[in-house]
């Protein structure tokens, strides 16, 4: 009797054991923090493309989270391990640039590109994302004026030789519709199609297809890019809402103004 109360002792202490290092290991899940919402996303994508673990979560309170933030802002990545984040004191990784090297670092072939070709074609789709976006932005928050809202999405308002910061939609799409060509791979501009720069452009191209899907109609590269990369699992998992207890809502929409 006394030999069946040790064993049964020795099994519960294994057990709570097993459960304390599961219950520690949930922790040590890389955290995504991000609103719920299908607007600066290019890292939450490029998470479930890289395959690496990790877990969606939106602010319970963002006016509580939002001044313990080391930049005060969203996306942020948590539970890095510490070797990573010694340099900066620790806590969490900041600026969706920031983030996406860091998957680019940790699933390199596939999220960084096969070599430095590729990884170059990936910063320079950054920033291309990251222009579309911004230009978005500015057209939501109201920081141009009526008609340059307007110009950004018309087909005949378009001026490629006017300055980057007010090109309009269609300017970026013929620039990238000659990358790709440049790229010479149908429907991706890298080996696996998926690199942190094309998860950011795709995320982009995502929002401003979501306010008009005949935008990238003329644009045969461009067009097997956008459907191609939408047609992925990854991506699916995405806009299904399967890794974000459900679909994020769209953020932007057409410019809500009177044309003359």
């Amino acid at each position: 009797m006394n030999l069946i109360r040790i064993v049964l002792a020795l099994f519960s202490f294994s057990s709570s054991k097993t459960s304390y290092k599961m219950s520690a290991s949930k922790d040590d899940i890389l955290e995504l923090n991000y609103f719920g919402l299908f607007a600066k996303v290019a890292s939450l994508i490029a998470l479930e493309h890289s395959g690496l673990t990790y877990r969606f979560k939106t602010p319970e309170s963002w006016k509580d989270m939002k001044p313990n933030l080391k930049w005060g802002c969203l996306p942020c990545l948590k539970n890095l391990p510490s070797e990573h984040i010694a340099a900066f004191g620790g806590g969490e990784l900041g600026q969706e640039i920031a983030i996406l090297n860091y998957i680019a670092a940790r699933s390199p072939e596939k999220m960084k590109g096969i070599d430095l070709s590729e990884e170059l074609i990936s910063h320079q789709l950054y920033g291309e994302g990251e222009d579309i976006y911004q230009a978005l932005v500015k057209i939501k928050g109201k920081m141009v004026s009526d008609e340059a809202a307007i110009a950004f999405f018309s087909k005949d308002q378009q001026d490629a030789t006017s300055d980057c910061q007010n090109f309009g939609i269609y300017v970026f799409l013929d620039l990238l519709e000659k990358f790709i060509k440049e790229c010479g791979k149908e429907g991706r501009f890298t080996t696996s199609g998926c690199t942190v720069g094309e998860c950011k452009l795709w995320a982009s191209l995502h929002c401003v297809y979501l306010i008009d899907p005949t935008v990238l109609d003329g644009f045969d590269g461009m067009k097997k890019f956008y459907t191609r990369f939408l047609e992925e699992k990854a991506t699916q998992a995405i806009i299904k809402g399967q890794r974000t207890e459900g679909a994020l809502a769209q953020y932007f929409v057409k410019p809500d103004v009177e044309q003359n």
